[in-house]
């Protein structure tokens, strides 16, 4: 598989992200599954060789089902490969409701690694990516309010710095199959991202820290946010307070090849995303 062309891949998602679209872009097959349709995932798994699960969180039944359902069935297509993203610091972040289902898909992913062929688990750190989510109230008060402590260290990555790491992983062969922990370069604090946002937009922003129930409400109505992705965010923003995502590696950086983009880097890139109206 490693060292050949990018194809007879599938990533199993529920609702696409930079890492699907980047999948997609590089040539693989992409797949909307949900979590109650065992037979239609074992079938999209049975045409290709190499499985991608991106964890269904928008799924009405990421909570209420069985998303174990994305692993098991690679077992039974009888895939070689099989890739599961996942966060770090899982059994850490375990307590919290929106992240016990990927708990679960971990646990079901070891019993199931040693009959794959090619088995990796690639964790993330948190995506900087949400800030984006969060733009319209940035562009209207120059303000950027979340639930995380403002003085909690992090060290986000780019979502799709995470997933050019991942196509690395899968197609070059001097990278072995195995666990993958993605960082960004720096560890970061709220204040430090509203002054980078400042100087972006040339606009002064502040860090405002609000309840996390406004934080998931703000999702569910303004940006359309599905309810389980948005509590999984709001779980994201209380792991950043409690210090969970504030461990950086290098591993991003091997499987790019470069240091991977910067907060304040990824600002400047997307500035006219928050300027103000």
């Amino acid at each position: 598989m490693k060292g050949g062309p990018f194809h007879k891949v599938v990533a199993g998602f529920y609702k696409e992200n930079n890492l699907v679209h980047l999948l997609k872009q590089q040539g693989a097959d992409v797949a909307c599954l949900s979590i109650d349709d065992c037979s239609g995932i074992v079938s999209e798994y049975k045409k290709v060789d190499v499985v991608v699960v991106v964890p269904p969180i928008s799924d009405d039944k990421w909570c209420t089902g069985d998303p174990c359902v994305y692993i098991h069935a690679a077992e039974m297509a009888k895939v070689k490969g099989l890739v599961l993203c996942s966060k770090i610091n899982i059994k850490e972040l375990g307590n919290m409701a929106s992240v016990k289902p990927l708990c679960k898909m971990e646990d079901a992913f070891e019993k199931v690694k040693s009959k794959i062929e090619v088995a990796s688990l690639v964790r993330c750190s948190v995506h900087i990516n949400i800030i984006w989510l969060f733009r319209r109230q940035i562009a209207v008060d120059s303000q950027i309010s979340l639930s995380a402590d403002k003085n909690a260290r992090f060290v986000p990555l780019v979502e799709a710095d995470g997933a050019l790491g991942l196509c690395n992983m899968l197609v070059d062969p001097k990278f072995p199959p195995g666990t993958y922990e993605l960082t960004g370069p720096e560890a970061v604090d709220f204040n430090g991202v509203a002054h980078s946002m400042s100087r972006a937009i040339d606009t002064d922003v502040s860090y405002n820290q609000i309840d996390r129930n406004a934080v998931v409400e703000y999702l569910k109505t303004k940006s359309h946010v599905p309810h389980n992705a948005a509590e999984f965010i709001g779980d994201m923003l209380d792991a950043v307070s409690n210090g969970l995502f504030d461990k950086k590696t290098d591993d991003l950086c091997k499987l790019i090849g470069k240091a991977p983009m910067s907060v304040k880097d990824y600002m400047h890139k997307n500035a006219d995303e928050f300027k103000p109206e």
